[in-house]
């Protein structure tokens, strides 16, 4: 599924890997040049706001 699309029309958005290796989506909104990019991109939208506290990092 698409990390940036929502559902079109109750169905959701599938990922489609080209023979060059490119990822499009299946609506054509989105595209990734491999899927390195693509991990970065789920990484970078499971990350927290900004000017959030993080307790984690702190160290005690």
């Amino acid at each position: 599924m698409c990390p940036l699309c929502r559902e079109h029309d109750g169905k959701r958005c599938e990922l489609i890997e080209q023979p060059d290796g490119r990822i499009v989506c299946g609506c054509g909104l989105h595209a990734w040049p491999n899927s390195g990019a693509l991990e970065e991109t789920c990484r970078r939208m499971s990350l927290t706001s900004t000017r959030q506290v993080h307790d984690w990092t702190q160290s005690y």
